[in-house]
Formats: C-alpha cells, structure tokens, sequence
C-alpha cells in the first residue's frame, strides 16, 4: 500500500529580476510512489532536483505542477496543512546548525513541537519522553544536555537531536536531506544507525537523499536517480546496485568508490549546454551511448522488469 503519491510533478523556477526570461526546470515530470515503512532513496549531482522535492513534498515549497497525494488525501494546491498531517510529515535538513533557533534551549527547542502538535499532555511527561529518546541516541547523561544551545554541541550531536526532534513527534512520513553530508566520517554511521532505528521502530517511511550512490544502496529498499529534474531509473536498491541500467547510472556507478573491486570508470561528453533545449533526453548532451532520437525525443519510462524502470531508448524495444 502507498503512503505517498507523487504524479507528473513539476517545479519551475524564473530567473531575471525585471523580465521573467527563462525557466528554471527543478522538478519536470517527476512520478512515484513510497510505500509505508519504505526507505526510499533519491539521489543524482548537485543540482538534479533532490532538495527542492523534499522542500515540496514536506509542503515547504508549493509545486507548479502535478499531483501529491498522502495517506490518499491531496496535497497539492494546498499552500498550508491541517496540523495532523503536518505533524505526519517531517524533515531533517541537511545543516543541523540552520535548523535550530539559537535562542533556544535544546530542551525548549524539542518540547516546544511536542507543545504545538499535543504530543504531552505536560511539560513533565514531554521531558521524560524528551530524556528517553536522549538515551537512545547516546547521550548520557541526557539532563546535562537539555540546558546547552546548539552553538554548543557538536554536528554529530546536533544532527542527532535533530532526528530526535523529528521522530518526537511520531511522524508517519520522513524527509532526511543529505542528513550526513556534513558530518565527519567517523560520526556518521552512528547518526544513520540511529535514523534507521527510530524509523524501523516507529514504522516510518522516509525519503532518503543523498548524492552517495554507495550509501543510497547501503540503507534504501528502492532508488530513484535524478538528472536535471527528470527521472533516469527507478528500482530496488540491489538492482541498481549491481545491474544499473541508464547511461547517467552507470556513469555514477562507476566512480563509486568501493575496496571489493576495481572499477572502470565511464568517460561522459564534454558539457554542452546549447543541446539541452527540452526536446529530447535531459542528459543526451553528456551521454556516451546518445544516437540522432535522443536528440529530438524525450524517452519515455519503460519497465524493463517489474518495478524496474528506465529512461533511454537503448531499451525502447526490450
């Protein structure tokens, strides 16, 4: 059963200050769905589209196209949510240091969404579930951190506490932006080992983005690889792991860094932003297996096996 439904999706952006010249293409046509309890990961380039659909589906950017639906109530159009399904549908972003109020008390920062959504029925009970989940993600003694601002923790902590903040409020539908891209090496399987726990636990979905191929396959159950807003190929994570389909995927594949074998890396076209133009494939101007079609006709999503999809016409006719 979906949780989230996404249809044809669009998000454009103008550019010009005075004259709305030219379109921004974020999001164009994107469309998929996420199961209950799914880790569905998003990855592509800097760029692609991945933050600006994690901005629209937690409702913090309004779509300009296209259909959302949760929990098979519509999202789309709406520009604010009831507060049950905006307590539903949380996100962590990808600076721990941005997302908190430094005015704020760890303390005051957790309990004051608790207070907003009804989580507590007191300040006293909210602490101890505030100090529970403390535990859980490994800090002890908790009551010597509720009193700390955030300039005063650590990344590693403060990212923590930001999934803490999130799953506090049991949410049914998680956003992780590049959760751990800032975070040193040595700290980030703890954060990702406690995101994956809460999650597990609570029955969360959560949509995972990431530019991290490697790691996307590590912790995701599907994958969906963007380019320039568009999708390339969707399928399980083992699928795209080991039998990539798309040229872009590939090419991502190969420079994945892994110490169990040597890869060979794909070489990719000279960029040429003059050829992308909207009349056929995003990254036919980078693509080493491009041919005369891809240049004038935008390929279509074919199902290659069930639930495996893919973008190219090198498999139009498989």
């Amino acid at each position: 059963m979906s949780l989230l439904s996404v249809h044809n999706l669009k998000k454009y952006y103008s550019s010009g200050l005075v004259k709305k010249r030219h379109l921004i293409k974020a999001l164009d046509g994107v469309s998929f769905d996420v199961k209950l309890g799914e880790v569905f990961g998003v990855i592509g380039e800097s760029g692609c589209g991945k933050t600006t659909l994690g901005l629209v589906l937690s409702r913090l950017e309004k779509e300009t196209d296209g259909e959302i639906s949760f929990r098979g109530i519509k999202l789309s159009g709406k520009s604010k949510l009831d507060p049950d399904l905006r307590r539903q549908i949380q996100i962590i972003f990808q600076n721990p240091y941005e997302s908190f109020d430094p005015r704020l008390s760890i303390e005051q920062s957790l309990i004051l969404p608790m207070k907003i959504n009804r989580i507590c029925n007191s300040h006293s009970e909210g602490r101890e579930r505030i100090l529970a989940y403390m535990r859980e993600a490994g800090f002890e003694p908790p009551e010597s951190f509720l009193n700390r601002y955030s300039h005063e923790l650590s990344g590693g902590q403060l990212q923590r506490i930001s999934i803490v903040r999130a799953m506090l409020l049991r949410p049914s539908f998680l956003v992780a932006d590049e959760c751990v891209s800032m975070l040193d090496l040595s700290v980030r399987a703890s954060v990702l080992n406690l995101l994956l726990d809460l999650v597990e636990r609570e029955k969360t979905a959560v949509l995972f983005i990431t530019h991290d191929l490697s790691l996307a396959a590590h912790v995701c159950d599907r994958i969906m690889v963007l380019y320039l807003g568009k999708v390339m190929e969707l399928s399980t994570a083992k699928c795209i792991k080991e039998s990539p389909l798309h040229p872009y995927t590939r090419v991502l594949m190969s420079y994945s860094p892994s110490i169990f074998r040597k890869k060979e890396k794909i070489s990719i076209k000279r960029l040429q932003m003059e050829i992308v133009d909207g009349s056929g494939c995003a990254f036919v101007s980078r693509c080493p297996f491009s041919f005369e079609k891809c240049i004038h006709q935008v390929p279509d999503l074919f199902e290659i096996e069930p639930g495996h999809l893919v973008a190219c016409w090198l498999y139009e006719n498989q």
